[in-house]
């Protein structure tokens, strides 16, 4: 080739690749306004996608997504009203006037488990409000709870379960019993308010504070009223529509124009004297502060409304207050908000039971760990003035959420949208995390990536609302939405690494479900501690909110200077010769209780003075033996601790005082069991758990199953669940690594099995009953493939994972109390257990609790005895578990042991029955020196065979051999063996022959 051709073929080639680029560049530049254009149609197309994608197994819907269906229906909201009377209603007992409670009219009144039914013939189909005349009756003091079907329907979730509101009145206390005996003001009791109200049927979760609405079809509906806690009259119920006309600021100043008083005027609102609330156990506080009247530095004064009592949803308080002279007047409250994570709270402010204008339907206060003067003002901040008339007047603070509702929901639909995406890859990797193994996940779920970017768009629309509600850009739920985001357009870019990291997608506590899923309760949290509430005239001067640095100084130095005086902290003052001394493993707000209830009943009536102290830690018991220095009473004791100190004669043998056996007749006497040693019993029990089968009505519906009563039954329903990617859960696959006697000897108990021989020297856990209970248990994580572990019943439980399972009660109050969106859609039953030849299914299972010893070093026995007696009794317990929740709100439930108690007792009526019978099964294990070591090696045999894959055999025998070299040890060690051989029998309390030791009539056979 010559140099010319070369030439000429170096400049075509090099022209090539520069057209090359040039078109490589276009396209590229083509591409990226393209996919610019994309990216727009895409969002959209993407959040209808994952709106129609996401699935749950929800029979009923909540009242926000059906409210807006039927917004988009356009449904109507007549205006006729339909009012019906109790002789058109079926159902309760009919009351005539004279039983009325002054109605003046016929009555219904309505018991737990009654149902009223009524007819109603409407001219037009639409939404309709319901009205009720009603008056609550002072038989209990727990809320009344009414659940609704409209034509054998239940339209939407909350319809299950809503509250009929009661008022509360704070008892005034003489000067004498106001005060405790250290001088320090005692809280005060609160007291119904008997009265007639008529009040339209209000959300549960308080989303609105107009009244829920309810499609009736035109004609004949049917509408029945079931009430599941309470007792109550029923009058007239309306049907009816009700319009808000709260005027803005502006039309409400210009209807009321008046003129400005001359004279300046302050009148102030003290926020701890509470004329009426909604809860018991909203409740005033002491704060130390010297700017917070009234104020003390000896003594504990009730001075401040305290937040924590007052933030939740639906919450409010009333108070009075008289104006001397007609005029405007502006408002102005001391407040501290401190917690919440730095978020503003809420509230709704009504004068004479109105909202004067609409900026006072939802007023914010922002975030301050200071107390602060907030005048009520708008954005500008020209301050609000409210129009009062010369008289009497009152002034009402709530709580409703209904400016975050749309909020709330539409992270909620999030979370579910996450949780189904989830659904399915684990549907198609079966669970299987292996970094190594490549998914094509878009392969099999093609529109995968769509969803990830709809779940992102939703992110986006909330975050953007929360920044325009709150008007801030900087709060911690924005950040942690930002951080979950994140996590989605990281596998929006490669949708084949969610099998491998479902932790950060939706497992771990900081994946970006959990971290949406953290922002709900704050949203619908609003605590704000209340000093003073002034009512005063433009320019009059507001004292100061906070105390001056040299006042605050002077102040702690004289509290501090004084505690080391203070009669409290000087236990020679405090507890002398006539003084029994307790100690109390419990909070101290419960210690204060309970001391308030023995200076108002137990000493007056037998005499006997008391003092109770806080026990933090029951190991102080055996150090306070060593230096004799033990009180006269332990309450709150676990439930092992008594067999040790039993053992080593360090407490009493109750059973030898006046009144014991009629006092345990309050019991099941196989609660004893393990406070049983040698011929005594040494405690008397307090507190007792329970467990019970919690299932999730909609998802059983939805795949037509029942809720198991046998083993043989929930072995039959895990292939079920596990087929949509749910489980069973059992204690026995908590996270807890060590499977105590609460979670393994139900299994044994419930096949016929023991733990020892008759003398106690033997296990016998690896024979009959015993090893075949082993055997199951294990095979149920080895074979049947139920979780070994799982972090949160309760939370799984929720979110539909493990719908069916075994929890306690305090899975029963998380459930009731902080999963609202669940109401109706749960239940409980006793555990499932074994069926035994006569058909009977034994649902065998341990009790663990609290209990109250006397100390054998006691110069007060019988006097110990005399209040340990009065404490374990029915209407004491009972008491106690009202004046609880009369303190700490209704979700503190008290679980006594006392039977009888119980039944009088503060726990809801909807889990009563289950528990009672639940409770007819229990079966404790007897003590025997060294037992903890049966304890100890059943849990490891156990996670040997889960574990390690050991066989059952090999693992529970070789169990055995440890166990009974610990038991003769120990049997030796207190003189019940010598060389291995028994010189003195040790009878081991069993339920069959518990009785011989708190039944008189056994005691009276045996002798």
């Amino acid at each position: 080739m010559t140099l010319k051709k070369k030439i000429i073929l170096l400049i075509c080639t090099l022209l090539i690749i520069a057209i090359s680029v040039v078109m490589i560049i276009g396209k590229g530049n083509l591409k990226k306004s393209t996919d610019d254009e994309l990216t727009k149609i895409e969002q959209e197309k993407s959040m209808e996608a994952i709106e129609a994608y996401i699935s749950g197994f929800k029979s009923e819907s909540n009242y926000y997504t059906v409210e807006k269906q039927w917004q988009t229906k356009k449904i109507a909201t007549p205006s006729k009203k339909y009012e019906l009377t109790p002789e058109e209603m079926q159902g309760g007992k009919r009351f005539d006037p004279s039983q009325s409670e002054g109605y003046g009219k016929d009555v219904i009144r309505l018991e737990p488990k009654d149902e009223l039914t009524f007819d109603v013939e409407i001219d037009q189909e639409g939404l309709y409000e319901f009205w009720l005349d009603y008056y609550i009756l002072p038989e209990t003091n727990l809320l009344a709870e009414v659940s609704m079907k409209i034509n054998d329907e239940v339209l939407f979730n909350e319809m299950n379960s809503f509250n009929l509101s009661l008022d509360w009145q704070t008892e005034t206390l003489d000067k004498g019993s106001k005060y405790d005996r250290y001088g320090d003001e005692l809280s005060p009791k609160s007291n119904m308010v008997l009265e007639w109200k008529k009040e339209g049927v209000l959300d549960p979760n308080h989303f609105a504070y107009e009244p829920l609405k309810f499609k009736l079809n035109k004609g004949k509906n049917t509408i029945k009223l079931s009430v599941t806690e309470g007792y109550l009259l029923v009058g007239n119920i309306e049907i009816a529509n009700t319009t808000s006309d709260t005027p803005t600021y502006a039309e409400y100043y210009s209807e009321n124009k008046q003129d400005k008083t001359d004279t300046n005027k302050l009148i102030t609102i003290e926020a701890e004297n509470i004329s009426k609330k909604n809860k018991q156990s909203i409740r005033p506080k002491y704060v130390r502060d010297p700017q917070i009247t009234p104020y003390d530095y000896k003594n504990r004064i009730l001075n401040v409304l305290d937040g924590y009592s007052f933030g939740d949803s639906g919450d409010r308080v009333q108070y009075n207050f008289e104006v001397e002279e007609s005029g405007y007047y502006n408002i102005t409250l001391k407040y501290a908000q401190d917690t919440n994570n730095g978020m503003p709270t809420f509230r709704r402010i009504e004068f004479d039971g109105k909202v004067p204008f609409k900026e006072l339907e939802l007023y914010m206060f922002s975030y301050s760990s200071s107390w602060k003067n907030e005048l009520l003002k708008d954005n500008e901040g020209t301050p609000f003035s409210v129009y009062l008339e010369k008289g009497a007047h009152t002034l009402t603070l709530s709580i409703n959420h209904s400016n975050v509702k749309d909020i709330y929901h539409e992270l909620l639909t999030t979370l579910e949208a996450i949780d189904s995406v989830s659904k399915d890859v684990k549907k198609l990797t079966g669970g299987i995390v292996d970094k190594k193994r490549e998914w094509r996940i878009e392969r099999y779920i093609p529109e995968i990536k769509e969803y990830l970017i709809g779940i992102s768009e939703r992110i986006e629309t909330q975050k953007k609302a929360l920044q325009e509600r709150y008007g801030m850009d900087d709060l911690p739920i924005i950040s942690e939405l930002e951080i979950a985001q994140k996590v989605i357009k990281e596998f929006i870019k490669n949708p084949e690494d969610l099998p491998h990291y479902m932790n950060k997608f939706i497992e771990d506590e900081t994946s970006a479900y959990s971290r949406i899923k953290m922002i709900l309760p704050m949203l619908v949290y609003n605590p704000m501690h209340l000093d003073k509430i002034y009512v005063h005239t433009e320019g009059e001067k507001i004292p100061k909110a906070n105390a001056r640095l040299f006042t605050s100084i002077v102040e702690s130095t004289k509290a501090f200077t004084y505690s080391f005086f203070n009669p409290r902290y000087n236990q020679e003052d405090v507890v002398d010769d006539e003084t029994i001394e307790v100690w109390v493993n419990q909070s101290r707000l419960y210690v204060e209780l309970m001391q308030r209830m023995i200076d108002e009943e137990f000493t007056p009536n037998t005499g006997i003075k008391v003092n109770l102290s806080l026990l933090p830690d029951e190991n102080k018991i055996i150090l306070s033996n060593s230096a004799n220095s033990t009180p006269d009473i332990a309450l709150g004791v676990s439930h092992a601790r008594p067999f040790e100190l039993a053992l080593r004669g360090i407490i009493e043998d109750l059973s030898k005082y006046d009144g014991f056996y009629e006092l345990t007749e309050q019991f099941n006497p196989n609660t004893f069991v393990p406070f049983i040693y040698d011929e005594g019993v040494y405690a008397i029990p307090e507190t007792q758990d329970v467990k019970l089968l919690f299932y999730r009505k909609d998802i059983l519906s939805f795949l037509g199953e029942t809720p198991p009563q046998t083993w043989e039954d929930v072995v039959g329903l895990v292939p079920m669940l596990q087929r949509y990617n749910m489980n069973f859960y059992t204690p026995l696959g908590s996270n807890n690594s060590f499977k105590g006697f609460d979670t393994t000897t139900p299994f044994i108990y419930q096949f016929g099995g023991r733990l020892f021989n008759e003398f106690g020297n033997q296990s016998v856990i690896n024979k009959d009953g015993a090893y075949e209970a082993f055997d199951f248990m294990t095979s149920l994580f080895t074979v049947y493939n139920i979780p070994i572990t799982t972090s949160e019943f309760f939370q799984n439980f929720r979110n539909g994972k493990s719908p069916v399972g075994i929890g306690d009660a305090n899975t029963y109050i998380q459930l009731k109390y902080a999963a609202p969106e669940l109401a109706g859609q749960w239940g409980v039953m006793p555990i499932p257990g074994v069926e035994d030849s006569k058909g009977v299914i034994e649902r065998w299972d341990p009790t663990y609790g609290s209990t109250g010893i006397i100390f054998s070093d006691s110069k007060k026995k019988e006097e110990s005895w005399e209040l340990l007696k009065w404490w374990a009794n029915a209407d004491t317990q009972s008491n106690f578990s009202y004046n609880i929740q009369s303190i700490l709100g209704n979700q503190f439930l008290y679980l006594t042991a006392n039977i009888d108690g119980f039944k009088k007792s503060a726990w809801p009526s909807d889990s009563k029955g289950e528990i009672l019978e639940q409770w007819n099964w229990i079966q404790t294990t007897g003590k025997v020196p060294g037992d903890y070591m049966v304890e100890r090696e059943i849990s490891n045999a156990w996670n040997k065979v889960v574990f390690d894959k050991e066989n059952p055999r090999i693992a529970i025998d070789q169990a055995v051999k440890i166990i009974d070299r610990e038991l003769e040890r120990k049997l030796t060690e207190f003189g019940y063996m010598e060389n291995g051989k028994l010189i003195k029998p040790y009878k081991v309390p069993t339920i069959e022959n518990v009785e011989e030791w708190v039944r008189r009539n056994e005691k009276v056979q045996q002798e």
